[in-house]
């Protein structure tokens, strides 16, 4: 229980300091890649029918939830692919060590409950909920944090891994922006 204390209060204390950088001007984002498992199971670079930064306007509901239920719904979907053909690919390995199973067991857990996470944040946008969803996706975001510690500490630099981590970290970014912009 002191655990899951800890945890929200690290995610209002994020929640905060987000809300303190997006107050401050910036120059316009760099478009964000998006990244899928090609039919050989490595990471590549893809167009998702996601719309674009520029057709979003914060003051538009409905376009914020549209946009974020879309990358929220392609997001679960490439997620679960990942935990399937990469993280159940390599927990059946025979040659894998226990201390690489239990990391992989870990990252299986932080992908599962992150898929858990993008649901709930679907439907608290679909709610209105604005802060209950900065919650959800703040929380997801210090959980893949966990598994990318024990994988760098297992595998060191794993392309197929940090690949799937900095897509996941991008989108994460977008939702989250354009969440907290809509409702502040």
């Amino acid at each position: 229980m002191a655990l899951h204390n800890q945890i929200l209060l690290l995610i209002s204390l994020s929640f905060l300091v987000f809300q303190l950088n997006i107050a401050t001007p910036s120059p316009s984002p760099a478009p964000i890649s998006y990244i899928s498992s090609s039919p050989n199971g490595s990471p590549s670079t893809q167009n998702v029918e996601i719309p674009t930064n520029d057709q979003v306007s914060l003051g538009n509901k409905d376009a914020v939830n549209h946009y974020v239920d879309s990358l929220m719904e392609k997001t679960v979907s490439k997620t679960e692919n990942f935990i399937d053909s990469v993280v159940e690919k390599r927990l059946s390995d025979p040659a894998a060590d226990p201390f690489a199973k239990d990391c992989l067991l870990v990252c299986k857990e932080v992908y599962e409950n992150a898929v858990d996470a993008m649901k709930k944040t679907i439907e608290d946008v679909n709610r209105g909920s604005y802060y209950s969803a900065n919650v959800d996706l703040s929380a997801l975001t210090t959980d893949l944090e966990t598994c990318m510690d024990c994988i760098k500490e297992i595998y060191g630099d794993d392309q197929e891994f940090m690949s799937f981590d900095d897509w996941a970290g991008k989108i994460t970014e977008d939702a989250l922006e354009k969440i907290v912009g809509f409702s502040s």
